[in-house]
């Protein structure tokens, strides 16, 4: 097999995976808050690969980037999507726009998130930041800078910007971000990068870069976009009716859909309007701050900080199909099992007990928005912690499944799910593909962010088909089917009333 180099720009790490014959994790390291240590990060990383190498893909988190000056240096440390942002100048903007409007334009809703809430609260309080000759690059931009001299972005991290203007279904992708849009910041389209659509000519590593990482000059270097994304299309998830659901501390749902006929809609449910890796098939994409990290927030509170002791009154935690197989990436660390199908009964008694847990530390985003939500437990609690815990976070997927689904007029086919914390968890992996009501698969790879960018590299340069990563079937706990819907439905009533 043609090997290739994936990377994932992650909130918390770094990881580089070497895709061939067999996968190697080359570095798994804290994502640095510089642009220099990060080159140094993924340069050293790069340099360790010890067969050819056809093509690079970058895969990154969304909203997060540097400032840069005219010669390409960071004026900035890492602007993270985490980091508190005033909003107070974007939310002028949205009122002075619409917020409809606004939505419409870009699918994108106002708050502190995305760059353009950064870039007008510069322009207001530090103008000599950005100014007239500097620009701005997202974190996968600005090492692929760093790698070919060229400043480039996929639409899928432009699209998160607010400031790249999504055209109506069918209609083609810009390859620059929207003037008047800009415009709002005080930028112009020369000061962000180009972008790049799925069929245009990659950049290239120059001679210089390919000096200090062992590779090939010229070797083509994707950004291949944002991490959502790019496992979304490694899970196989290509057509509409398709739900990619990303699964760590937080959540991430894609729905590919065949058209939004109500954008403003979307945005009430505190969702977003995509377009897929693709580029032309749009897509729903929502997401929970809390999904593990509610897990942790549970543990926090009541096993002194251990998640595994919280699963560990889950029954049947352990249970996998036999013959599973582990991940080839060496040095991963404990890779994920490959199916998720216990090999013995799981008494359902245990599981869809009265009560359950609202799981909402900071306030629901999505559906029905609510700052002011909270956790609160619903009726009779009678289940263990743990079991409560996965419950509450499954339910809450489903319901934003479920919303999409209704928001676009689309069945579901294929839920397919991401995420070492299933693996960990067969039981919530399981309930999951129990609320799902559709065929439901589990990828198995350890870093599918990382092994996605490589491979849809490698696509992109016509040297490997489209084909999905591996994954494994999930079965229903088909006793619980009936019971698990009708809890849905109550989770959802008493999750809008608050109570």
């Amino acid at each position: 097999m043609t090997s290739a180099i994936g990377v994932d720009l992650g909130t918390t790490n770094t990881k580089v995976v070497l895709v061939g014959d067999r996968d190697t994790l080359l570095a798994a390291e804290p994502t640095p808050t510089t642009l220099d240590a990060l080159i140094t990060l993924v340069g050293r990383a790069l340099s360790r690969a010890d067969v050819p190498v056809a093509a690079v893909g970058i895969a990154a988190m969304a909203e997060s980037g540097f400032v840069l000056d005219a010669d390409g240096h960071a004026r900035t440390p890492l602007l993270s999507w985490r980091d508190a942002r005033d909003d107070a100048d974007m939310q002028a903007f949205a009122r002075r726009t619409g917020a409809d409007d606004l939505f419409e334009a870009t699918g994108v809703r106002p708050g502190p998130k995305p760059p353009m809430a950064l870039w007008l609260s510069l322009r207001a309080h530090r103008p000599d930041l950005l100014g007239k000759v500097n620009s701005w690059a997202g974190v996968a931009d600005a090492l692929a800078m760093a790698l070919t001299g060229r400043l480039v972005t996929d639409h899928t991290l432009a699209g998160r910007t607010m400031a790249y203007r999504l055209p109506p279904s069918g209609k083609t992708l810009a390859k620059t971000f929207d003037e008047p849009l800009l415009a709002e910041a005080g930028l112009r389209p020369h000061q962000l990068p180009s972008v790049v659509l799925p069929g245009d000519p990659p950049a290239r590593l120059t001679r210089s870069t390919a000096a200090w990482t062992g590779l090939a000059p010229g070797t083509p270097v994707w950004v291949a976009g944002h991490d959502h994304q790019v496992a979304a299309w490694g899970a196989g998830v290509r057509a509409p009716g398709q739900v990619a659901d990303s699964v760590g501390t937080a959540e991430a749902v894609l729905h590919l859909v065949r058209g939004v006929p109500d954008r403003s809609a979307v945005r009430r449910e505190g969702m977003s309007v995509v377009r897929a890796v693709d580029g032309a098939t749009e897509a729903l994409l929502a997401g929970t701050s809390f999904a593990g990290g509610f897990l942790q927030w549970l543990a926090d509170r009541q096993t002194d900080g251990d998640v595994a002791a919280l699963l560990a009154q889950v029954p049947g935690l352990d249970d996998v199909a036999p013959g599973s197989e582990r991940s080839a990436h060496s040095g991963s660390g404990s890779p994920p099992q490959s199916a998720l199908n216990p090999t013995r009964t799981v008494e359902p008694s245990a599981f869809a007990r009265p009560g359950w847990v609202l799981p909402y530390p900071g306030g629901r985003q999505c559906p029905d928005p609510d700052p002011s939500a909270v956790v609160r437990v619903v009726g009779e609690a009678t289940a263990p912690l743990g079991v409560r815990a996965i419950e509450a976070v499954a339910y809450q997927a489903a319901w934003i499944v479920q919303r999409q689904g209704e928001l676009a007029g689309d069945r579901v086919d294929g839920l397919h799910m991401i995420g070492a914390a299933l693996h960990r968890c067969s039981q919530w992996a399981r309930i999951k593909a129990t609320l799902a009501g559709s065929r439901t698969t589990l990828l198995r790879d350890s870093e599918p962010v990382a092994t996605a960018a490589a491979r849809l590299a490698l696509f992109r340069c016509g040297l490997a088909d489209d084909a999905a990563l591996p994954a494994a079937p999930v079965l229903p706990v088909h006793d619980l089917i009936e019971v698990y819907q009708r809890r849905l439905d109550a989770f959802i009533s008493s999750a809008r009333r608050g109570d």
